[in-house]
């Protein structure tokens, strides 16, 4: 094999093989020749991506479920969240790996090479166990450095999700559950969500938002008091559990590690400081990386600016978060409280003017989220 390529992609995660996707799609650049690194084969399901999304994508066709209303619990306000022109999609990987491994084999200029990556340079050289590659660009979402600096946040979403098979009939796949705060909150931001996928099968997630993980027990006590006394659960199995670590900081994540090498995914800033979503954004900026190479642009063009106003709104609640002045659950509570969903959607999704922004901050604790804005700023 050549060992030089026009683009290596390291990493054959969410934002890999989507960014591969994306090139695929652009006829310009279907002369390029494409390398695509991994340690592993992708063909389990190590995780659940959930995500809402206005637009269509090229994974809805393999989604695992999806839902237009969402429920939303708090210990004062439950409601129904009608969420269009949004959708709420869930994808398991297995599918999604599946899903593109299968467009790339169609494809001729794009080899996948199982490779335990050691080091990737400034030049766009990457190192690995046996081989050694170059590409004139590298897309690098293997390996993920996150610094710390001083009076920036660092919190962590951290999550168990049980897949539960009931003998019974009884979750109803029109009810999903997005957030659910009637549980002990433990001064922390917790949360369980329930996304079933029939009347039989439902994904029940423990989530917390919080500066340090929980102990293995703790997950599973709290997912067995809420299948027992919540969900009503007499017997069930558990088919599958997954377990995650999402970063939740506004520390400035660099885009690049050189002109050649261009950070993706979670180790390029990809990943919601507020909340932890990512996947939704991956697609967004792994399109528009393809539509400018296609353009014979600078990859990131477009995707800076000098101010960024959702890492400060960002920053102000991860503030709210570390301070524990205000509880969590209250912020949510009042925004589907206040507001139409799909305003709040659209916020969280940073695809909102200022006038709506006013709205949105004028729906919280404005004297909490005042001081957090004050000591963010100043």
């Amino acid at each position: 094999m050549n060992q030089e390529f026009d683009y290596i992609i390291a990493g054959a995660g969410a934002a890999g093989l989507s960014l591969a996707l994306y090139i695929l799609e652009e006829p310009t650049l279907k002369e390029k020749r494409i390398l695509i690194l991994d340690k592993y084969i992708k063909n389990s399901n190590d995780r659940t991506w959930c995500f809402w999304q206005r637009e269509s994508s090229p994974f809805d066709q393999i989604l695992h479920a999806s839902w237009d209303e969402l429920y939303f619990h708090s210990p004062g306000f439950s409601t129904v969240l009608e969420i269009q022109p949004y959708r709420y999609k869930m994808l398991r990987s297995r599918d999604f790996y599946e899903f593109c491994l299968d467009k790339i084999k169609e494809s001729k200029n794009i080899n996948f090479v199982q490779e335990d990556i050691k080091e990737i340079n400034a030049d766009g050289t990457v190192v690995c166990q046996t081989q050694t590659f170059k590409g004139k660009f590298v897309f690098n979402s293997a390996f993920v450095s996150i610094p710390k600096t001083t009076g920036k946040h660092h919190l962590q979403q951290h999550f168990t999700g049980w897949f539960v098979k009931s003998p019974e009939p009884v979750f109803d796949p029109k009810r999903p559950i997005l957030m659910d705060f009637r549980i002990d909150q433990k001064g922390d931001c917790r949360f369980m969500y329930v996304l079933p996928k029939n009347e039989y099968l439902a994904l029940v997630e423990y989530t917390i938002f919080s500066d340090s993980l929980l102990e293995e027990k703790e997950y599973k006590t709290a997912l067995e008091t809420y299948c027992r006394e919540v969900l009503k659960l007499d017997s069930y199995e558990i088919e599958e559990t997954e377990y995650g670590v999402i970063p939740m900081t506004n520390e400035p994540i660099p885009k690049t590690q050189s002109g050649n090498v261009i950070n993706i995914g979670t180790a390029g800033g990809h990943t919601k400081a507020s909340t932890g979503y990512t996947f939704a954004f991956i697609q967004k900026k792994c399109r528009k990386i393809a539509a400018n190479l296609a353009k014979n642009k600078n990859p990131l063009d477009g995707l800076d600016s000098k101010f960024d106003k959702y890492l400060l709104y960002d920053s102000i609640f991860l503030r709210v978060l570390s301070e524990k002045n205000f509880p969590a659950w209250r912020v949510f509570s009042e925004l589907f409280e206040k507001l139409p969903p799909k305003t709040v959607f659209d916020f969280l999704d940073e695809n909102t003017n200022l006038l709506t922004d006013i709205k949105v901050m004028n729906s919280t604790h404005i004297p909490t989220f005042l001081k957090a804005a004050l000591k963010e700023v100043f």
